[in-house]
């Protein structure tokens, strides 16, 4: 999701030059500006990596939390449909392209078991036939009975689909994924993996779906949580002989707990200069930041909250000069 702020993006030559502006200014050492703005530029990473809520707000809270576990259950969705689902046809008709697969296949154990699968209110939105078939108490005849009437019915076998109920969710969801680059997307915009709706694999119940869903929303946050692990590394930085800390107030816990030894910074601190470069090693994981534009939109963040200081600080000495 591209990100929807007023931030001016801007180079790291940008941001540099501002900093020693106000270095030169201030009169504050050029490390504890720099440390500062590196625990800064973590926390606003952060919050520009996704997920984000709308208009690209609430990165750090449970906003973004909440905007993620959405994504993860809508993208898993986009391959697996349950037959007790109540909502559109898709069950309906991929339940019917099921039975006719089974047939084809001469499966009648499969067969029953889709039928037996199926909750109620989906068997009645079958064709009458279909209905009278699966309330057959002899699963032979029954049997025979679908042969005779699915027997010159359409079927499509996807790339994807098993022949009855899918019971493992990861393997294809996990190969789609792989095959589209991490995301459900090309470029910008959002696709569906297995075409259209018509090809979703069937689950027996949206319990299975759920389940499945919690398991991968788990990881909601650990493309932040880099950014976390980074700024817990950085020095505190110290002004009028007092250590300061910067960047940690109001980072949910949803980030915090993903926390996994993914940041990483260096800092090599001589007389003439600074040199620190901070990263998360997974923080760009399928181009997400790429996308979001989040290292040119944290330099534009970085580079007006310091000018802002700046004047701030030209402001209350040109005030002060004038009481004298």
């Amino acid at each position: 999701m591209k990100v929807q702020v007023k931030i001016n993006p801007k180079s790291m030559a940008e941001f540099q030059a501002a900093m020693v502006e106000f270095a030169n200014a201030s009169k504050q050492g050029i490390l504890d500006i720099a440390l500062k703005n590196a625990q800064l530029m973590c926390r606003e990473s952060m919050l520009f990596t996704p997920p984000m809520g709308a208009g690209g707000k609430g990165g750090l809270t449970v906003t973004g939390q909440k905007a993620g576990l959405k994504s993860v259950e809508r993208d898993v969705r986009k391959v697996y449909v349950a037959a007790d689902s109540k909502k559109g046809i898709a069950p309906v008709f991929i339940l019917s392209q099921q039975l006719g697969m089974s047939v084809k296949e001469n499966n009648p154990s499969e067969f029953r078991k889709i039928l037996n699968g199926a909750r109620m209110g989906t068997l009645t939105k079958l064709s009458p036939v279909l209905q009278r078939i699966a309330n057959d108490y002899d699963d032979e005849r029954a049997f025979r009975k679908a042969k005779n009437y699915l027997n010159k019915t359409l079927y499509r076998k996807t790339e994807y689909g098993t022949l009855g109920f899918q019971r493992d969710l990861k393997p294809v969801h996990n190969m789609l994924l792989a095959k589209y680059g991490g995301r459900f997307k090309i470029g910008k915009n959002p696709i569906n993996p297995v075409g259209n709706w018509r090809n979703k694999l069937l689950v027996q119940t949206d319990a299975e779906i759920m389940a499945y869903v919690v398991e991968r929303q788990r990881h909601v946050g650990r493309l932040k949580a880099g950014w976390w692990d980074a700024l817990q590394m950085i020095p505190n930085p110290k002004f009028n002989g007092n250590e300061k800390q910067f960047g940690r107030a109001g980072v949910d816990a949803y980030i915090k707990s993903q926390s996994s030894s993914q940041g990483r910074v260096s800092l090599n601190n001589t007389a003439q200069q600074v040199n620190m470069t901070i990263s998360n090693m997974i923080g760009n994981a399928n181009g997400v930041a790429d996308e979001a534009e989040v290292k040119s939109l944290v330099l534009g963040l970085r580079e007006a909250n310091i000018r802002r200081d700046l004047e701030n600080m030209i402001k209350k000495a040109a005030a002060k000069a004038k009481r004298k």
